[in-house]
């Protein structure tokens, strides 16, 4: 009996101390987003709940969140209030280690207030990169963390060492190339190492063109190349991504985007939001997708007038509407029925009388007036003798400025 008794005491000491744990890889919640002047606030306080019922009934000992924690750099009050409520419930209500970094979205600086005093509690937040390499160690797991950052702000920071190894830090893929490969010397291999980054990271053979990515997703740069080769990573266990909001592997199962929570556009409308949870251990990995439900969710409807106000959807969806034929006051009448009409577009072909009058000229010599009026006309909206005087003297008074 007394042999079990200390079999036992074994068996959960090696638990503790290095085997195994249960993570939830978060990213991109985006508090206090607003879509289309729509505060996301009622949701993202909605989807929090579904996250810590997960927590409890998964047993999560870890929860990782890969930037993009809030969707300014300088948040709302309410939005700040929002992260404190959450990291205060994830911490003190249920027990888990939080460990967090900033995204392209967040104020590295605004984040990294009071991290030391924060570790001590459990929450572990890395906005700015003080030194190359910043690991976070429980049990036998290493967390590597690696903020979102601009490659001129590695080439400030860390100056002396690039140039004394004479490296061309220019691109995003030169700066975690550099990160990455400091992190990988310090690797232990009787360890679990897992990397968090916020960026764009495409696989062998991949084009950064081709890959999709969401409206909502803020670019990283206007013009030049954003992405970062994943084989950076693959000397890791695990990879926590953030930065695009679908659910998704680069390539490799062990390199992941967790995707947003919540849909923050309508190029997400298809996706099936979740929450991602690992169960990993050394040379052993297990992945569980825990899917979410959206408060509100997002809809795009087309249609006659009567065909959308007789649709059957429900009445609080987030609405994206293209009306087939011109209604006047047309916005008002719809939310008359639906309170959440986020986009409305009119999508009517030019009549057959405008095309062939304009065909047989060149557009330039038909007067600026003539073409609005033509333009209303193929819309269904008559504009009469006192709205043509008016707008003639909208236009010439435009002309005398240009003038």
């Amino acid at each position: 009996m007394l042999f079990y008794f200390f079999i036992g005491i074994i068996i959960l000491i090696m638990d503790v101390r290095g085997g195994k744990m249960k993570i939830m890889h978060l990213g991109d919640l985006h508090i206090g987003k607003k879509v289309n002047g729509y505060s996301m606030i009622e949701n993202q306080r909605d989807i929090f709940e579904q996250i810590y019922s997960v927590i409890s009934k998964k047993n999560i000992e870890t929860v990782l969140i890969a930037g993009d924690i809030y969707d300014r750099s300088v948040p709302s009050e309410e939005s700040i209030q929002l992260l404190d409520d959450f990291l205060s419930h994830l911490i003190n209500i249920l027990s888990v280690n939080v460990i967090a970094i900033s995204g392209n979205h967040d104020s590295p600086a605004r984040l990294d207030f009071s991290r030391g005093i924060l570790a001590k509690q459990g929450l572990h937040i890395l906005g700015e990169y003080k030194k190359l390499v910043n690991k976070i160690s429980i049990n036998n797991f290493d967390f590597y963390l690696m903020p979102f950052v601009t490659p001129a702000v590695i080439r400030k920071k860390f100056e002396t060492i690039i140039e004394e190894r004479e490296l061309v830090i220019s691109t995003y893929d030169d700066t975690m190339k550099f990160i990455t490969g400091e992190a990988v010397k310090n690797l232990n291999s009787d360890r679990v190492n897992i990397a968090i980054y916020h960026g764009f990271v495409i696989g062998s053979g991949d084009d950064e063109k081709e890959i999709e990515r969401e409206e909502s997703v803020k670019p990283l740069a206007i013009g030049g190349k954003e992405s970062v080769a994943e084989k950076y990573f693959l000397d890791f266990d695990y990879t926590a991504l953030g930065h695009l909001h679908g659910n998704r592997k680069v390539k490799s199962e062990r390199v992941r985007y967790s995707g947003s929570p919540i849909k923050y556009s309508f190029s997400e409308k298809n996706q099936k939001k979740s929450l991602t949870i690992i169960d990993i251990e050394k040379d052993k990995f297990d992945l569980e997708q825990v899917e979410i439900k959206d408060k509100y969710p997002m809809i795009e409807l087309r249609g006659t007038f009567s065909e959308i106000m007789e649709a059957d959807v429900d009445r609080d969806a987030y609405l994206k509407i293209t009306l087939t034929e011109s209604v006047l006051d047309a916005m008002n009448k719809l939310r008359s029925r639906y309170s959440q009409v986020m986009e409305l577009g009119i999508e009517i072909p030019a009549t057959d009388s405008i095309d062939k009058d304009h065909s047989s000229k060149e557009i330039h010599k038909i007067p600026a007036d003539q073409l609005f009026a033509d333009l209303a006309g193929s819309v269904g909206i008559k504009i009469d003798e006192e709205e043509m005087k008016q707008l003639r003297d909208v236009i010439n008074e435009i002309k005398e400025v240009a003038h």
